[in-house]
């Protein structure tokens, strides 16, 4: 398989190497690496300026992407994959990691929910509500800790307003429809200023989806093969052999939430809070039913309020230059439902919160310091509960520090030490993986630093190497666990023995923002020197097998492009006419004294991602790892046009543990065209888009589902955002 990374990236190396002395700058949307990420730093530099590898969705792009779940919305981005488990339920995976060791993020805090218990529980966000998502690829324990050892997906949103409106009243209108699964989604947004300094905010989504269409059958063949003749009798109906829909993945999500924000020149405060609630199917599949009974179909429901504080002053102590402070609470209950009875009911509740301060420049070094606490209690009720109710205490202090080395070369550095406290209530051993009462109660301490290089080589290209080593506290499940996780078909216990997980790692990356090439290429490599993993030991209980957490030596090898090759001139050159003075004319060249960008922007994009996993203790592959994939594009962006059309290719998934069935490969044809224009006061950005235009059947090597849910087939979307 690394022939294909090879294969895959070296053009894109070349091309970025041949382009060392740039063009003159321009302002074209897709040309330039300048978005500011606060998210993955506290002085806000922008994807240019970071040493560690980071994405932005943001504008057109992100409502082009706009998914009813945010695996999906992130899904095909560089070294980003999504869970797919169901229609409603998908978790971005960041270069092969996810679920604990992938934070999500709300406005900067903790989203709280179990999303990363389990993958059938989908984030409780709703992406048609954000205004941009940040994605920092690699270790961000730095600023966020254990949790965000493998990245950190942050979904931002206007609801606490952080600077006054330029105008009294602003709304915003996002509606969409997409028929490969007869989905209808609709967002609005008002900000208003009833009296100076006060801004207001409202807003709610509503998104349904009825079953999911595809290419043909949703079994595989080697399950359609093993069906009983009760089964094959009940066809497209649920617990069946289902052909060109998916029975069971509807999905009925809304949101409800608003804010308070007081703004004056020296900084802002404000409140918000937010109601949501989702439900949706989990596809049937009949390897685990009863073959000779109808199997009920299950449901989640999902409600959590959030309560939300934000402050930012500007000044606020001597020697600082900005303080920073958030604060989230949030109450989440979802229930599993087997038709119409409980299953499983998941309770958790608990707050988020830190803050950053700012310094003064001391000569060439800037940075923050910084200090969060976190509360988080999860309890699980039923009788297929595998976790007794646990406390998990989290508090951390950290540092960020950037140093101006020379004119061409910059150092950030960071550190942060953490302490971590977790219980369980009971120690019960059938209950919990415990063999003795003092193992209930168990304080980690983990620490983390990385140290990164940033080198401009040339005008707006640079180079970029980081070095980090992080540590992540076990969360309660991988310490306390016993009993039976239907969803994943395991049977898990805990291991309350299995300590720190430790990886040291390095990135290496080279970014172009501007001129005939722009774009980034980056390369990782991680050692885990304890990887808390559940690994199947072929015993059995209750038919399900049984998996406990143990600690491995693993490393992770892989890398990601993203490259433009812009096939206009950059910038247009505008000279007085000899016969009248104030007549211009505007000549297509690339030299000129009195430049301007070029509003039109056509170009060759290519991507590629890869992840090689593996299990040292045995040298086998680690499971659910996503595929080499690639992409190539034909884009278009004017000022108000813009056209895009795509060929990806998933090469076959054929590194797999043993317990753990292969993936065919396939390929994507997609293609979109976008316009914007104004009427009176008010903006419009309509798009249609086309997906899987080739209707390939196609399933993903990361879903714990893909013999029994394919991607969904040949679909069209259209939308309109409205601004007023």
């Amino acid at each position: 398989m690394g022939r294909y990374l090879l294969a895959g990236m070296l053009p894109l190396v070349m091309a970025g190497n041949a382009e060392a002395q740039a063009a003159p700058v321009s302002s074209a949307p897709t040309s330039r690496l300048d978005e500011v990420v606060v998210t993955a730093s506290p002085m806000g530099r922008s994807e240019f300026d970071l040493a560690q590898p980071v994405s932005v969705l943001s504008g057109d792009k992100l409502q082009l992407k706009i998914q009813p779940t945010l695996g999906d919305t992130l899904n095909g981005e560089p070294g980003i994959i999504c869970s797919h488990f169901t229609n409603g339920a998908s978790r971005p995976i960041i270069r092969g990691l996810s679920d604990n060791r992938v934070l999500i993020l709300q406005n900067g805090t903790n989203v709280f929910d179990v999303s990363n218990l389990s993958p059938d529980h989908n984030p409780s966000v709703q992406p048609l509500l954000s205004e941009r998502i940040d994605v920092v690829r690699g270790p961000a324990t730095i600023l966020y800790g254990s949790s965000a050892i493998g990245g950190v997906v942050n979904v931002i949103d206007n609801s606490i307003a952080t600077e006054p409106l330029t105008k009294p009243f602003n709304m915003e209108i996002n509606t969409r429809y997409s028929s490969a699964d007869t989905e209808f989604g609709s967002a609005f947004a008002i900000d208003f200023m009833p009296v100076k300094h006060l801004v207001l905010h409202l807003d709610g989504s509503l998104l349904t989806t009825n079953d999911v269409h595809i290419p043909g059958y949703a079994l595989t063949p080697a399950i359609q093969s093993d069906l009983s003749p009760e089964q094959k009798a009940r066809g497209n109906a649920f617990g069946g052999n289902p052909k060109f829909l998916v029975p069971n993945t509807r999905v009925n999500t809304k949101t409800l939430g608003g804010g308070a924000s007081y703004v004056w020149d020296k900084g802002f405060v404000g409140f918000s809070f937010e109601q949501y609630s989702s439900y949706y199917g989990v596809p049937d599949d009949p390897q685990v039913d009863d073959p000779a009974e109808m199997p009920d179909p299950v449901h989640l429901t999902i409600s959590k309020q959030r309560y939300s504080f934000h402050s930012g002053l500007v000044d606020p102590f001597p020697y600082f230059t900005n303080a920073d402070l958030k604060f989230s609470y949030n109450d989440y209950k979802h229930l599993e439902l087997d038709g119409t009875a409980i299953g499983s009911t998941f309770l958790t509740h608990g707050f988020d919160s830190r803050l950053e301060l700012v310094h003064q420049a001391f000569g060439p070094v800037t940075g923050s310091i910084g200090a969060q606490l976190t509360w988080a209690y999860l309890s699980i009720l039923g009788e297929d509960a595998f976790l007794q109710p646990s406390n998990v205490w989290q508090g951390g202090l950290f540092d960020f520090e950037e140093i101006k080395l020379t004119s061409q070369l910059r150092l950030q550095i960071g550190g942060r030490v953490e302490i971590n406290n977790t219980t369980i209530d009971s120690d019960d051993p059938a209950l919990t993986s415990l063999t003795s009462s003092s193992q209930q109660n168990q304080t980690f301490v983990p620490l983390s630093a990385a140290a990164g290089l940033i080198y401009d080589f040339a005008k707006d290209t640079n180079v970029a190497l980081t070095v980090r080593y992080s540590e992540r506290a076990p969360t309660p499940e991988e310490l306390f666990a016993r009993g039976p996780h239907d969803a994943t078909f395991q049977y898990l216990v805990g291991n309350p023995n299995i300590g720190l997980e430790q990886v040291l790692g390095t990135d290496l990356s080279i970014r172009k923002r501007d001129g005939v090439v722009t774009g980034s290429l980056s390369g990782f490599y991680n050692y885990f020197f304890n990887y808390i993993e559940s690994t199947p030991t072929g015993e059995f209980v209750d038919d399900l097998q049984v998996f406990p957490y143990e600690g491995k030596q693993a490393n992770f090898l892989g890398g990601e492009a993203l490259v433009a090759f812009h096939l206009l001139p950059r910038n247009l050159t505008r000279t007085a006419s000899s016969s009248d003075d104030k007549s211009v004319k505007s000549v297509i060249t690339g030299e000129g004294d009195n430049e301007i960008p070029n509003p039109n922007d056509l170009y060759l994009e290519g991507k590629c991602d890869y992840v090689y996993a593996q299990d040292l203790s045995d040298h086998s592959p680690l499971p659910y790892m996503p595929p080499f994939r690639y992409t190539f594009a034909l884009v278009y962006q004017g000022e108000k046009l813009g056209a895009r059309v795509e060929l990806m290719h998933a090469v076959n998934q054929d590194r797999v543990p043993e317990f753990q069935t292969t993936t065919p490969g396939y390929t994507f044809l997609n293609a979109s065209v976008s316009y914007s224009f104004d009427v009176g006061p008010t903006n419009y950005s309509v798009y249609v888009m086309g997906t899987n235009l080739l209707n390939q059947t196609a399933r993903e090597s990361t879903s714990y589902l893909k013999d029994v849910l394919p991607l969904p087939g040949a679909g069209v979307s259209v939308g309109v955002k409205m601004t007023f």
